[in-house]
């Protein structure tokens, strides 16, 4: 009964400080999103913004989908400190691909706004006299950070609403055919997951092959879905 009770007491911390994450991310990228806005004082301010917040999400899709590549990569699920936390989800993910449609909001997106809301928050505290274009800049970078698991589940629902079939149509968010390469053998490619757009740059340059075979060589050790057998 102790070790129920305490799994979860656990659970409800884990809940309350996803949750407070969400606010405060919630609330830091209001914060930006008005500084952005306020920003713009003539048509090309406005066209400037939008080509960076252009670079922010194709950024967020990038830095996700090293996020992704690594905890599918390398070390396993018992790895101390990033085994359970972190290794645990992407690995699950793969036995079973439809278990994250499962998931609440909170638990599939709290450890992103988590760990966004500590840079974000400082970038509120220490970014009150950046012009317009950074602004929208780490909106887009942030957002798409935040919503990458969101954007992932989306691409495997069964039965995804009429909003997500409509932002999946119009390719600003990760699509299933653009993810289906991810869950195909050899289990190495389609890592980014907010839009998918990178992937064809990041394979074409074959960053993936050339990052494993550097950090490997550095003593990483490698041990990921792409060095197992199935799915």
């Amino acid at each position: 009964m102790g070790c129920v009770r305490s799994r979860h007491a656990r659970s409800r911390t884990t809940g309350l400080i996803n949750l407070l994450a969400v606010a405060a991310v919630t609330a830091a990228l209001g914060v930006v999103a008005l500084r952005a806005w306020r920003g713009i004082q003539a048509p090309s301010d406005a066209v400037v913004a939008l080509l960076t917040m252009a670079a922010g999400y194709l950024l967020a899709d990038l830095l996700t989908g090293f996020v992704h590549w690594f905890c599918d990569t390398f070390f396993d699920e018992r790895t101390p400190i990033i085994g359970p936390g972190l290794i645990a989800p992407f690995r699950e993910h793969h036995r079973s691909p439809l278990l994250m449609t499962q998931h609440g909001f909170l638990e599939l997106t709290g450890s992103s706004f988590c760990g966004l809301a500590p840079l974000l928050a400082l970038f509120v505290w220490l970014g009150g006299s950046f012009a317009a274009p950074v602004n929208a800049f780490v909106l887009a970078l942030s957002a798409g950070a935040a919503g990458t698991n969101l954007l992932h589940r989306w691409a495997h629902e069964p039965s995804p609403s009429a909003f997500t079939r409509t932002l999946q149509r119009t390719g600003l968010v990760l699509t299933p055919e653009r993810h289906a390469r991810h869950h195909r053998p050899p289990y190495a490619a389609g890592y980014c997951v907010t839009s998918g757009w990178m992937n064809p740059i990041c394979e074409r340059l074959n960053i993936w092959t050339r990052a494993e075979a550097a950090l490997t060589a550095v003593g990483f050790p490698a041990g990921g879905t792409h060095h197992e057998v199935g799915d």
